[in-house]
């Protein structure tokens, strides 16, 4: 069964490739029910192989964020924020 469906990806380049990652994993977790047992376990290794990349990128956005506290970096960026004022 063709089911149409239409994504629209909003937001940075890094929360697009994300979106896309998790679509494609639920995508391959659906399609598992719909084929036999060797695309099963192609289908299955290819959800887990995106479970894991999706973990990366989080890991990696994560000590991004911790360098860029560390660094004070994340401050001088939250400052930039604030309106500026009279002197």
């Amino acid at each position: 069964m063709q089911v149409s469906q239409t994504i629209t990806l909003t937001g940075d380049y890094e929360s697009r490739v994300t979106e896309l990652l998790r679509i494609a994993r639920q995508q391959a977790r659906l399609a598992q029910a719909t084929v036999g047992p060797r695309m099963q376990d192609a289908l299955a290794e290819l959800e887990d192989a995106l479970s894991d990349q999706l973990a990366a990128l989080s890991n990696a956005a994560e000590a991004d964020q911790a360098d860029a506290e560390t660094s004070g970096a994340a401050e001088r960026e939250r400052q930039s924020w604030r309106p500026l004022r009279a002197a």
